[in-house]
């Protein structure tokens, strides 16, 4: 049993992961193998990577899981790919303009909102549902681009990442264990693609250092950076509005997918709460972290993502548990073994 878990899980999990960790950091080491020539285009190339790298991650897991789906859907949530595929060409298209960050916020949230609002729809939906649907898409997508703007890409894929995990284990928590191994393979992909961003910005870093002595080093922020002293983190590619509102997107059509199927006991403020948790990222005022590594800034704001995150989970454990107390020791299935025997 434990062979055709762990092949199941690479199958599902793994390698989406790597798929869609691919489709970003391509992006990023071809910045950083131009980082000393002119790199504006290789930037924007870069950013439309990674407005994609999540969707990529989680069609692939979805169509090795249930295979590919057609139209008519056999299925309500057989929508999720066709979904995820839309947010991910508008977060593309808009990544790649030069616009202010709330154009970017309001052009992906506004497009996505209303398309999701049309045809995202699940079981036991009205228009209430749907219309909080829309209404969760702009503000997330709002919240979520604010973080980007103050944390590093780094930080905000960290806590992209904490965001899916969360997800992915209120999904199992609800029975619907398919739905958050795909979740998982989004933050795996988020994770690495966050861990290769952060390498080489250390990199593109101690290269300034060495060139310091030289002549000042100043990256211009429409080349896709910032002014990089020594001790500050040289962006190599920043965070765009476009991609993290689509990111916002995903993660917010995802919960209500998991929600409209929830058969266990997790209530809708904990799908809430966990798609709120970057808000606690802001908390934490830049003149706190000024001076301090960039390590600092990041390790703060995931972390207080992650302990928002993890309260939440705790407190849907609970009242699962007591939830199963309550049944009369009624007998139950094992939502994650199923899935394995409806796989095979």
């Amino acid at each position: 049993m434990l062979p055709e878990v762990a092949l199941y899980l690479v199958k599902v999990l793994v390698l989406p992961a790597i798929a869609g960790m691919a489709v970003g950091g391509f992006g990023v080491v071809t910045v950083a193998r131009r980082a000393e020539h002119d790199r504006q285009q290789a930037v924007r190339r870069a950013q439309v990577g990674q407005a994609m790298a999540a969707s990529i991650a989680f069609i692939v897991s979805f169509l090795l899981e249930a295979g590919p789906v057609g139209l008519p859907l056999a299925e309500r949530w057989h929508v999720l790919p066709y979904a995820v595929g839309v947010a991910a060409i508008v977060g593309a298209i808009v990544a790649s303009m030069r616009s202010a960050w709330w154009v970017q916020w309001l052009i992906v949230s506004v497009i996505l909102g209303g398309l999701a609002w049309k045809f995202v729809v699940f079981a036991a939906s009205n228009p209430y549902i749907q219309a909080g649907l829309f209404g969760s898409i702009v503000l997330v997508g709002l919240l979520w681009s604010a973080v980007a703007r103050d944390a590093c890409s780094v930080g905000m894929a960290m806590m992209a990442a904490i965001v899916f995990a969360g997800l992915g284990v209120l999904m199992i928590l609800a029975n619907f264990a398919s739905l958050g191994v795909m979740a998982f393979a989004v933050a795996a992909a988020l994770a690495g693609l966050g861990m290769v961003s952060g390498v080489l910005n250390l990199r593109e870093a101690a290269r300034l250092r060495a060139a310091a002595s030289a002549q000042p080093v100043v990256a211009d922020s429409e080349q896709g950076g910032v002014a990089c002293p020594a001790e500050a983190a040289c962006e190599l590619v920043p965070w765009t509005a476009a991609a993290a509102a689509t990111l916002a997107a995903i993660a917010c059509v995802l919960a209500l997918c998991g929600h409209a199927y929830n058969y266990g006991e997790v209530r809708p403020v904990h799908w809430a709460a966990i798609l709120l948790s970057p808000f606690f990222a802001l908390l934490v005022c830049k003149p706190c972290l000024r001076g301090a590594k960039p390590i600092v800034g990041v390790v703060w704001r995931a972390g207080l993502c992650l302990v928002v995150v993890l309260a939440t989970i705790v407190n849907a454990v609970g009242r699962g548990s007591a939830a199963e107390e309550a049944s009369d020791g009624a007998a139950g299935s094992d939502p994650m073994m199923d899935m394995l025997e409806e796989s095979k």
